[in-house]
């Protein structure tokens, strides 16, 4: 993968960040598990924020991704997208 074709910068916009997020992808099934991850991403950092504002709980950073990488897959499930093994190999790919 060539990382110089990545941008570096945050958007400025929440808008101007899902269209970089939906321009990923290549089949028609990785575009749509591309178009899961930040809602995923987002989800999972809203949970975390609530445990620690209003349960004085915090989990270790590798303990947020694996709770992103686990809700990843059962949405992907969940949306119908079957093939468990593309599924982790993906994520082995992130």
């Amino acid at each position: 993968m060539n990382v110089s074709i990545f941008s570096w910068i945050m958007p400025e916009h929440t808008s101007d960040l899902l269209s970089c997020w939906i321009s990923r992808g290549g089949r028609k099934s990785k575009k749509k598990w591309w178009s899961i991850i930040p809602s995923c991403i987002w989800w999972c950092i809203w949970k975390e924020r609530n445990s620690r504002c209003y349960d004085n709980k915090a989990n270790s950073i590798e303990k947020v991704k694996w709770n992103c990488l686990t809700t990843f897959y059962f949405w992907c499930k969940e949306e119908g997208i079957e093939e468990a093994a593309q599924i982790l190999d993906f994520i082995g790919t992130l």
